[in-house]
C-alpha cells in the first residue's frame, strides 16, 4: 500500500470512528502528498456507505452518527475552496435528500460534495425525510436535478410511493429524478433513471448534465 493509499485508508477510517481532528488532519496530509479531492471524497464515501449498511442492520449506533457527521464535515472543510471552483461548471442545481434512510443524512453530506466536484451547485437537504418535503424543497430551490436517497429494506415500496408523489404533485416536468435505489431488482420497470448506488447515481447524474449541456448549446 503506497503512502497516499495508507492516508485515504486513514481517513476512512477515522470516519468510521467519528474522530473529527483526525479526519482533519489526515486531509490535510493526504492533499499534501499528491492526493486529489476526488480521492478525498472517495475515501469519505467509502466510510459513509459502510456506516449507512452497518446502521441499516443495527450495528452501528445511532450515538456514533454525530461523531461521524462531525469527521465528515471537518474532511470536506478542508477541500472547501476546491468545490467552491469546481461547482458550478453545468450551470445545474442538484439537491439529495433521504427519504426514509436511517443514517441518509451522512450519505447525502458526502454525495452532494461529490456533486459539487464534478460542476453541479448542489444542496445537502438532510434534513428532509419524507418523498413530499425532498420534492417540493427542491422546487424551491430550483432544482434541476433531485436525488433522492432511499433504503435497501423494502426499497421497491419506497421508491413506488416516491414515484406517486412525483406524479401526483406534477414534479416531473420541473427536473430530473436519479434515485440511489439499493438492491433493486433489475427486472422491476420505473419511469425513472435509477442507481443502485452513490457511484452509479454520480454517473448518471454526469451523462445527464453533459447531455444537458450539449442540449442547450444545440438549442
Amino acid at each position: 500500500m503506497s503512502e497516499i493509499e495508507q492516508r485515504l485508508q486513514q481517513l476512512t477510517n477515522a470516519v468510521l470512528a467519528g474522530k473529527e481532528e483526525e479526519a482533519r488532519q489526515t486531509t490535510h496530509a493526504a492533499l499534501a502528498r499528491g492526493c486529489t479531492t476526488n480521492d478525498v471524497l472517495d475515501a469519505i464515501v467509502e466510510a459513509v456507505n459502510i456506516i449507512v449498511d452497518l446502521h441499516e442492520v443495527g450495528e452501528y449506533d445511532q450515538e456514533k452518527l454525530s461523531p461521524a457527521e462531525a469527521a465528515v464535515n471537518s474532511s470536506l472543510q478542508v477541500i472547501e475552496e476546491r468545490l467552491a471552483t469546481t461547482e458550478g461548471r453545468f450551470n445545474l442545481k442538484a439537491t439529495v435528500g433521504p427519504v426514509g434512510l436511517s443514517a441518509g443524512g451522512l450519505l447525502s453530506c458526502a454525495l452532494s460534495a461529490v456533486l459539487r466536484s464534478i460542476g453541479f451547485r448542489a444542496a445537502n437537504l438532510s434534513k428532509t425525510q419524507t418523498a413530499l418535503e425532498l420534492l417540493r424543497n427542491s422546487e424551491e430551490l430550483g432544482a434541476d436535478l433531485v436525488v433522492p436517497l432511499l433504503p435497501s429494506e423494502g426499497v421497491e415500496s419506497h421508491l413506488r410511493s416516491f414515484i406517486d408523489e412525483i406524479e401526483r404533485g406534477g414534479f416531473k416536468a420541473k427536473f430530473e429524478v436519479i434515485p440511489v435505489a439499493p438492491g433493486l431488482s433489475d427486472a422491476i420497470e420505473v419511469p425513472l433513471s435509477i442507481a443502485r448506488n452513490s457511484s452509479e447515481a454520480i454517473s448518471k447524474a454526469m451523462e445527464w448534465a453533459m447531455k444537458k449541456g450539449t442540449k442547450r448549446k444545440n438549442e
